[in-house]
């Protein structure tokens, strides 16, 4: 089982095992109470991992660039407006400290469940990918990445994706009316950036992804379900 460290990669791992857990929640015999813990961790991790810090890290990024500019000129430059202060979505309900030890508790009692298998625990991200379990099920070729799309300014996609105990991923992408995919290459931690520019200059597009393991350099598993994002200019 393994759990991952970065903020990025837990938040994506931590919205594919809340999905799951809702499905196997009921014939593994736990609670509503349980999944919806589940969904309440996920949805605070998500916020404060995926809008509030990227928000607020952006603000601090233009207001150095600011300061810079202020401060050291060139004499007869443009200063513009001061940034505009960070903005985030609403906040969802506030959850208790300590999502990470929930996690791993909730894990090793799934483990006990009557009717768990590695079936399950594939499905949920809990088991070792690179072996076999005794059902046979959970092996390396079954491994599917998970994977989120957000777009940024300037035609930029931000591709946050758990590689769990692989080396890295294989990203691959094709834009509204494409056939077939384009390779955009690996990367070993996420997230990877997609900052190609729009084939029409100044218009939004829409972009598909799909991800796959990668191992000692060769691509191992299936391919991630298509995730979709629309560019901003």
């Amino acid at each position: 089982m393994i759990i991952p460290r970065a903020d990025n990669e837990l938040m994506v791992w931590l919205n594919n095992f809340s999905a799951s857990f809702s499905t196997q929640a009921t014939a593994l015999g736990f609670t509503e109470a349980d999944v919806n813990s589940v969904r309440a961790d996920a949805a605070m991790l998500n916020y404060l991992v995926g809008d509030v810090l990227p928000s607020y890290q952006s603000a601090l990024q233009a207001r150095t660039a600011y300061k810079a500019l202020i401060k050291d000129g060139p004499v007869g430059s443009p200063g513009g407006a001061l940034p505009a202060a960070p903005s985030t979505g609403a906040a969802p309900a506030v959850v208790a400290p300590g999502i990470v030890p929930r996690l791993r508790q909730l894990i090793a009692r799934i483990k006990v469940a009557p009717g768990y298998n590695d079936s399950i625990g594939l499905a949920l991200g809990i088991v070792e990918t690179e072996t076999r379990g005794p059902g046979g099920s959970a092996t390396i070729a079954d491994a599917k990445p998970t994977a989120k799309a957000a777009a940024l300014a300037g035609s930029q996609v931000r591709i946050e994706f758990s590689k769990g105990s692989f080396d890295g991923v294989q990203v691959e992408s094709r834009r509204a009316g494409e056939q077939g995919w384009q390779s955009l290459g690996t990367d070993n931690y996420s997230p990877f950036l997609d900052a190609r520019p729009p084939v029409e200059a100044g218009k939004p597009e829409v972009r598909e992804y799909r991800l796959r393991y990668v191992q000692r350099d060769a691509a191992v598993g299936d391919w991630s379900d298509i995730i979709t994002a629309t560019t901003r200019p």
